[in-house]
């Protein structure tokens, strides 16, 4: 028998789109394995298209899309 060595997910990108309470909305492009984990890895990096002081700012709505596409892959909404 061949031993087969597990293959790693492949990682694609991911655009990033957060409405905030600020006056703006801040993209991010991710590269991740899963929508989940782009969600997660924006925390402490600065936005790609957008970039305002982000002081005391609260999150709303996050919507994870596949790069360059309108397919959005996972909705997160921050406020209850």
């Amino acid at each position: 028998m061949v031993n087969k060595k597990e293959l790693p997910k492949p990682q694609l990108y991911y655009d990033v789109k957060i409405e905030t309470m600020l006056p703006a909305v801040l993209h991010y492009r991710i590269l991740a394995e899963t929508p989940e984990q782009a969600a997660d890895k924006i925390k402490n990096i600065a936005p790609n298209a957008i970039k305002h002081k982000l002081i005391g700012r609260r999150d709303i709505k996050l919507t994870v899309y596949d790069a360059g596409c309108t397919v959005i892959r996972f909705i997160k909404n921050l406020v209850r």
